[in-house]
């Protein structure tokens, strides 16, 4: 009879902490980095584009290959806008996960010094960036991506202001107030 009994597993559940910022620092800079040559490509392509298309098209087609690739264009400017809920989602996602650390004091020292490797990284992706994009090729296209200039310009004080949510939220949930018995 107990050879049926089935045992059951519980997985074992990553939690998130300290390390994720690192998640963080390289999506925002993989995006912002691929948002500046998605739209450098199609500044350079747009034009060749709608002239072949344009010459392909029957007369009197009544399409207007000139405002669709417009529309585009306005498109690959727009995701500059969403940066700042990518990041939101991103401390989201983080956060969630966040209230497995902080169980023990010497963890607060980890995460001084994650937190130390956090801002140089942040340092180095913020110089990687603002060389390319004050490059001669980039220099154009750049300055149609505000947003995304300014967060990876101040990349370093993103990390430190996303370290400090994520140590509050933590000390926070550990805490009576914050609903969590743990």
């Amino acid at each position: 009879m107990e050879l049926l009994k089935l045992r059951k597993i519980k997985p074992k559940v990553k939690k998130s902490g300290f390390e994720d910022i690192f998640f963080i620092i390289v999506v925002l800079f993989a995006v912002t980095i691929f948002l500046l040559v998605l739209s450098k490509s199609w500044g350079e392509i747009k034009t060749p584009l709608d002239e072949g298309l344009s010459e392909s098209m029957p007369a009197g087609s009544g399409f207007n290959i000139t405002e669709n690739l417009n529309k585009v264009t306005s498109t690959t400017v727009l995701f500059d806008k969403l940066i700042p809920f990518l990041l939101i989602g991103l401390l989201g996602f983080v956060l969630i996960g966040a209230s497995a650390y902080l169980q023990h004091p010497i963890l607060a020292f980890v995460g001084i010094i994650v937190l130390g490797v956090a801002i140089l990284l942040g340092v180095v992706y913020a110089n990687v960036y603002h060389q390319l994009s004050a490059s001669d090729e980039f220099a154009v296209t750049t300055a149609s991506f505000p947003i995304s200039d300014i967060f990876m310009k101040y990349l370093p004080i993103w990390i430190v202001i996303a370290f400090i949510g994520i140590v509050s939220a933590t000390i926070w949930l550990r805490s009576t107030g914050g609903g969590s018995t743990i």
